[in-house]
């Protein structure tokens, strides 16, 4: 298989194309002047839970509602609740967690949540967030 990468580049943005056996296989464009939204932190109000996807539509001011998919929300760690020193404890839910709750259980629609940006948005669809947020410094990665 030849493999072939283009790049064609000027101060108004950079195009990278992947060719495979001259074939396009993948079209990259940066542009600096773009605002980039990954990494973001949001505070927002939940729109639409939709329990058939798992998932929820976040409003966080942007022109379509962000989408938060159940794997991505921190849920409440319920062996840490009898524990009298912490008020609250969370977990990332894994595969292992078989009792993981709905979403419709543990999100309603107006309520405000915290969410960071982990997708850009492309074509008509809003960016993808999660409740994960993570704030990464020089030494340090606060979760």
């Amino acid at each position: 298989m030849k493999r072939e990468i283009l790049i064609n580049a000027n101060p108004r943005e950079t195009r990278v194309a992947i060719l495979e056996d001259d074939e396009l296989v993948e079209l990259l464009v940066d542009r600096p002047d773009a605002r980039r939204m990954v990494g973001d932190i949001y505070l927002g109000k939940v729109d639409a839970v939709l329990p058939g996807l798992q998932a929820a539509f976040v409003d966080i001011g942007t022109d379509k509602s962000a989408f938060l998919h159940a794997s991505d929300l921190v849920y409440p760690d319920a062996a840490a609740a009898d524990d009298d020193d912490a008020d609250e404890s969370f977990h990332e839910p894994s595969r292992d967690d078989r009792e993981a709750p709905q979403i419709q259980d543990v999100l309603k629609r107006g309520q405000e949540l915290l969410v960071q940006v982990s997708k850009e948005p492309i074509s008509t669809k809003g960016p993808r967030v999660t409740a994960q947020v993570s704030l990464a410094g020089r030494f340090l990665v606060y979760m």
